[in-house]
């Protein structure tokens, strides 16, 4: 299991707060409590947004060739806004390649940190910074970005810490693992075409499909009882596309910090 690089302290993005993650000390992950919480006050506590990037889509006003439209940064801001207006603190970037390949996502992240004060993970997908990359952090509010990498390439890019920038382990648990993590109820995912899901785990999945950020409003969303709020048990297993998921990871460090 990686470790973080160096033991960080957690600012807030609300006045009067210590701690990032308001994390619940006695949270049970069994699938039936997830569920009924859900049931019974969906996104009371919105925590976390994480948003899914792909090279092919994200930030562009739309598609050559008859190809699905994408969201343009606009809209991106606008997402931020509305998770932040439901309580979310913290957004994840999960990107498919090189940073270097998403200029748009400096722009959405200064957002998110001066107008809300929201902590930025961005979860690399390869894991290289290129310099021009570096300039681009440290022009971000250190103390509230992280960067989230697998366990095996943390000592690669250790360099950074020397730099002022966080590491932090993007996949904290094995494989098949049952998630320690708080539960897709209060969370927002969005992927690069602007499809809401459950949770990273289950995108693409027809059954956790919760709509569209271009068609309907999160605070409805996130409140309906017509869409599911937790992952089935047979399903809800750790893998590969949990890595970078913000409740996984706030989970992790607040026991292990």
């Amino acid at each position: 299991m990686g470790k973080p690089v160096k033991q960080c302290g957690i600012s807030s993005s609300r006045p009067g707060k210590e701690a990032l993650f308001a994390l619940p000390k006695d949270f049970k992950n069994a699938l039936s409590n997830c569920r009924t919480q859900a049931e019974k006050d969906p996104a009371k506590d919105v925590t976390y947004l994480w948003i899914a990037v792909s090279g092919e889509s994200f930030g562009r006003a739309g598609q050559e060739k008859g190809g699905p439209a994408a969201l343009s940064v606009e809209d991106w801001l606008n997402v931020v806004d509305e998770s932040a207006s439901l309580g979310a603190n913290w957004v994840v970037f999960t990107l498919t390649t090189r940073l270097s390949q998403f200029s748009e996502i400096w722009t959405i992240c200064q957002w998110a940190q001066d107008t809300h004060g929201m902590t930025v993970g961005l979860h690399l997908g390869v894991d290289e910074v290129t310099e021009e990359d570096m300039q681009h952090l440290l022009s971000l509010n250190l103390d509230k970005l992280r960067l989230l990498v697998r366990s095996e390439s943390i000592e690669k890019l250790a360099f950074l810490e020397s730099r002022g920038v966080t590491l932090w382990t993007a996949n904290p648990q094995p494989n098949g693992a049952k998630p320690n993590c708080q539960g897709p109820a209060r969370m927002i995912y969005v992927n690069a075409e602007g499809n809401l899901y459950t949770c990273g785990l289950v995108e693409g999945k027809s059954d956790y499909l919760m709509g569209s950020v271009l068609h309907d409003r999160l605070k409805h969303v996130m409140k309906s009882s017509r869409v599911k709020h937790c992952v089935e048990e047979d399903l809800h297993r750790v893998a590969p596309a949990c890595d970078g998921c913000p409740a996984l990871i706030a989970n992790y460090f607040s026991t292990n910090l």
